[in-house]
């Protein structure tokens, strides 16, 4: 310990959190994920006292509420001082399960790599009921694609694990001094980090996106629309529910025209796109059903359902209606956005769908369905991923990125079209193929060649083995801690 840490012992951990509000935050600042664990963990070895580790703690929550505040434009709310929490904990345990080691005296290599190995753990066990992958710091990775290949072999959360790594081989050298062990440890991984990340860069461009493609045809319509403009109402006539239900099969029947004229098999809109009581919700799917068999195309009809009785709640679902006009599924959102969705909304079952039409297989999940390590996952069979999506506008990059990590993992093309935010197309191997801004754009549509075929990954074979890995190391790691305690007090 040197004179400016003992005249200033918080000093790393004010940076820390800094960095750490600039990694898992709304900024995804991809440097400052390699380097936010240095200070936070150089704190810990100048600090060993209980006191300081849950003075972090607090820390942590803070940057989580500054990040969940900055994100959602809500009031005060108790579920919304749980949620944050709950995510600040997440963030915090790995620094808890390296000081438990440097604490009981394990051997410093030992605890170093427990830390990383604990990042990993936390990001998959501790499945954040809203965010999950978002907060994940492999998504600040998006850009440097040669190490997102990663994801395909161990989940996303390998990433994750590469780069903290990074902060524990700087301590070590910092505490240990530069020697021979030292260095053969820093040029190791060094080495590691530019052949994973060469052979990533390696396979991307070896193969090129195939000329096989799906047009689909991407709506960005939005009832608020209809809500808020009477003079579309005004149109037609009987009551305000049969006028509603008729606009919208209009709108349908005019986009799905243009859609085959443009050659698209696949129409889609975002979430949220159609409402209807859900009285008339099987009387309108039948309308839109008659206008997939008219027209001779797919559509994901996004449509949420006002239940008759105040008690009951919302239904949230997507409907994928055949080209014959047939319904092939309804799938109810499950991933319920805290505090705006949770309460009032109907949660579905979990089941990822999987259809396949003209030899093409489609998932689909609705906005942050994806951010869970189990749904997207569950269809990985599939060749194209679509995620219907509502975006705030703080939003728009931090999901937009997110999902890439879904693509790489899985193997599949992944479409997320939102309203208020942008609409992104990803290949299989994670390279952006279309990006476009659609905020405060509530009518049109946006046509793209989607690959038709997706890919095996290790992962999708696999599973999740590497989290699970690193949650037995971090377990052992803590548990040779009292075994190294023991032999020292004996």
């Amino acid at each position: 310990m040197n004179d400016f840490e003992r005249k200033h012992p918080y000093f790393w951990l004010i940076l820390g959190l800094i960095l750490t509000l600039l990694s898992y935050g709304i900024f995804n600042t991809g440097i400052c994920a390699w380097i936010f664990a240095i200070p936070l963990i150089r704190f810990i070895n100048t600090r060993t006292k209980w006191s300081s580790l849950f003075l972090m703690l607090a820390g942590m929550i803070i940057v989580a509420n500054i990040t969940f505040f900055r994100l959602v434009d809500d009031d005060f709310n108790i579920q919304n001082q749980v949620y944050c929490t709950f995510n600040g904990v997440r963030i915090w345990f790995p620094f808890f399960v390296y000081f438990l080691c440097r604490y009981l005296r394990a051997k410093k290599i030992i605890s170093y790599c427990a830390f990383p190995a604990a990042v990993a753990a936390a990001e998959f066990f501790i499945d954040n009921p809203f965010v999950s992958v978002m907060t994940s710091l492999s998504v600040s990775q998006f850009w440097n694609l040669g190490l997102m290949q990663v994801a395909s072999v161990t989940g996303v959360v390998g990433v994750s694990f590469i780069v903290t790594l990074f902060a524990s081989i700087v301590n070590y050298i910092w505490e240990e001094g530069i020697r021979k062990e030292t260095v053969a440890y820093a040029i190791g991984y060094g080495i590691a980090v530019v052949v994973v990340t060469g052979i990533g860069m390696f396979s991307i461009d070896k193969i090129m996106t195939t000329d096989q493609t799906v047009r689909v045809a991407a709506g960005v319509e939005n009832f608020n629309l209809l809500l808020e403009n009477s003079s579309i109402l005004a149109r037609y006539a009987g009551s305000d529910e049969e006028k509603m239900v008729q606009a919208n099969a209009d709108i349908i029947t005019k986009r799905a025209r243009q859609a085959v004229q443009n050659d698209a098999a696949l129409l889609v809109f975002p979430e949220d796109a159609f409402v209807c009581p859900e009285s008339s919700a099987e009387k309108f799917i039948e309308q839109v059903k008659s206008i997939a068999r008219e027209n001779k195309i797919n559509i994901l009809l996004p449509l949420l359902r006002l239940p008759l009785d105040e008690a009951r709640k919302k239904k949230n679902t997507l409907n994928f209606i055949s080209n014959k006009g047939e319904l092939l599924n309804t799938y109810l959102k499950n991933h319920l956005v805290p505090v705006v969705e949770a309460p009032f909304t109907e949660r579905g079952d979990g089941k990822t769908p999987v259809v396949e039409v003209d030899g093409v297989k489609y998932t689909y999940l609705i906005c942050a369905d994806y951010t869970s390590n189990t749904y997207a996952y569950n269809g990985r069979e599939a060749d194209i991923f679509i995620n219907p999506s509502y975006d705030w506008e703080s939003f728009q990059y931090f999901t937009s990125y997110g999902i890439q990590a879904r693509a790489v993992e899985c193997g599949f093309s992944v479409l997320r079209n939102p309203v208020n935010g942008n609409i992104i197309l990803y290949d299989v191997y994670g390279r952006p193929l279309h990006m476009a801004n659609v905020l405060n754009v509530h009518t049109g549509m946006i046509y793209l060649d989607i690959p038709r075929k997706g890919r095996q990954t290790v992962y999708g074979a696999a599973g999740n083995w590497f989290p699970w890995l690193c949650a037995v190391y971090s377990v052992l790691a803590v548990l040779s801690s009292f075994a190294a305690k023991d032999k020292s007090t004996s």
